[in-house]
């Protein structure tokens, strides 16, 4: 419970400090923290301080995690952004089979600790590797900073630099005046962002239950939890490769809606199950659920990193992380449902899947657009999809309008966004 009210908490503060200080720089004193921290606690004596280091270990874990995503996909662009973003998820079930392989070796839980904190100080190495975020460059108009980026990558991809790129950065358009009191109420300054960040709580609040209440109730299949936690990311890997096809082939927003509700619709199939029926058949439909949920654990946050804009991008993520990491607090008890029906956990996580599914049609398709860079520039996009939308005139003269079908790759582009 400490460890995952600090990964809530973390979510968020560390949202707001990326997006004033830099990705990078959030990214590096994260992993030194973590490093720190999981240090210190192989070695603590005192149950309370236990809980105490617990609680920042969630808070800079969930700081690594987000900060590193976001850096991945504002670092390119088009498809990339797409195969950036999902690749960075490989690792994870990577890392389940992983802790698992060295868990089972290791079995004394202070140098199981040590075993897998340490090998992270060959991360710190990142500092001279991986570059700043352009776009956060762009956006807090440290155009000096971001010609070095930018030369740097011109160099490594053997391109050539246009004639004064300054001149054509300067062109971009006005960014919010310096950033000034960007924070968790920018969030809902308007009604376009506020709309997607209700929503995008609500799908990652339903995500979260399901996913992680499944992974739960998988740990129940036979009593090798070694061999469990295996299993578990074995089956997310294929999840993941399908899901950047999905990305690529089909957008955003209709993959996410079929994948989430359709680990709802699982669940509830489950409902169907005779008490008598063997114990497969729930199995079956538990892991088909886990595999769609595990898609769509891997299309949402590429989704809402293309949702919010470049000013408030880490601190949207992490404040939809708020919402995730509640519903991790209640994962554990949902089980607790089963002394009143054996099966009502399976109706909340299928009730949930499926209102998330249905709730992600409300929002607006991303693929193949440019991300905004601010708020203002959010707006923009959702006025010019209310008002662009061309006019029909039936016969029987009635005036229709219909939503714009054309791709958006096709609109003419600044020398500045084409740059």
């Amino acid at each position: 419970m400490t460890f995952l009210t600090g990964v809530a908490i973390g979510g968020l503060v560390s949202g707001m400090i990326s997006d004033k200080f830099g990705r990078k720089r959030t990214l590096l004193i994260s992993v030194f923290a973590q490093i720190v921290f999981g240090t210190v606690i192989s070695f603590n004596p005192w149950f309370e301080l236990f809980l105490v280091i617990r609680f920042f270990l969630g808070f800079v874990s969930v700081s690594v995690v987000f900060s590193a995503f976001v850096l991945c996909m504002e670092l390119v662009g088009g498809k990339w952004r797409t195969i950036s973003g999902v690749s960075y998820l490989f690792p994870v079930p990577l890392g389940y089979i992983t802790v698992a392989g060295i868990a089972y070796v290791v079995r004394e839980w202070r140098i199981l600790q040590l075993t897998v904190t340490l090998p992270a100080i060959t991360l710190l190495a990142a500092i001279w590797v991986i570059p700043e975020s352009p776009r956060w460059l762009l956006a807090m108009r440290k155009q000096d900073r971001l010609m070095e980026v930018l030369k740097r990558a011109a160099a490594s991809n053997k391109l050539p630099i246009p004639n004064d790129p300054e001149k054509i950065l300067a062109k971009a358009p006005p960014q919010e005046k310096g950033n000034e009191g960007v924070g968790v109420a920018t969030l809902f300054k308007t009604a376009q962002i506020r709309k997607i960040s209700l929503i995008l709580y609500v799908v990652w609040f339903a995500l979260y239950m399901v996913y992680y209440g499944l992974v739960l109730n998988l740990s129940s299949i036979g009593d090798d939890i070694y061999l469990n936690t295996a299993i578990s990311g074995f089956v997310e890997i294929p999840a993941i490769a399908i899901s950047m096809l999905l990305l690529l082939k089909s957008g955003r927003k209709w993959p996410l809606c079929i994948v989430t509700a359709s680990s709802g619709v699982f669940c509830l199939l489950v409902i169907a199950v005779p008490a008598d029926a063997p114990s497969w058949v729930v199995v079956t439909l538990a892991m088909a659920a886990k595999f769609a949920i595990s898609c769509s654990n891997a299309i949402l946050p590429i989704f809402t990193a293309e949702l919010f804009p470049t000013v408030v991008r880490n601190l949207g993520v992490g404040s939809s992380n708020v919402a995730a990491g509640i519903a991790l607090m209640i994962v554990p008890y949902l089980w607790n449902l089963s002394m009143v029906y054996d099966k009502l956990p399976f109706v909340v996580m299928g009730v949930l899947g499926v209102v998330g599914g249905l709730c992600v049609l409300l929002l607006p398709e991303t693929a193949g657009r440019p991300m905004p860079n601010t708020v203002e520039d959010l707006d923009r996009r959702g006025d010019n999809a209310k008002n662009n939308a061309p006019v029909i005139r039936s016969s029987a003269k009635k005036t229709v309008k219909i939503a714009s079908i054309r791709p958006p790759s096709y609109r003419k582009k600044s020398d500045s966004e084409y740059y």
